[in-house]
């Protein structure tokens, strides 16, 4: 059994909408903007998130030295 690191990227989408009230719409998006970046919405956000793409990168790492199985001089020296 090895140890591996995995890389994991997932790409995720939130669609909501935000009802408030602004003298334009310049100003609405900027509101809502700011409350985005201010964590206002984490809930809204939370409730909506969906992955839409996902990728998995397992590296064997070396358990003596960390490093990953194509760089490791571990069993060079055991050689030595």
């Amino acid at each position: 059994m090895g140890w591996f690191n995995v890389k994991v990227e997932l790409e995720q989408t939130s669609v909501f909408e935000i009802e408030l009230e602004a003298d334009d719409y310049y100003e609405a998006q900027q509101i809502v903007q700011n409350g985005v970046w201010n964590d206002d919405y984490t809930k809204d956000i939370r409730t909506t998130l969906e992955i839409v793409d996902e990728n998995y990168k397992a590296i064997e790492m070396c358990e003596d030295c960390n490093a990953e199985m194509d760089y490791c001089v571990c069993e060079e020296d055991k050689d030595e």
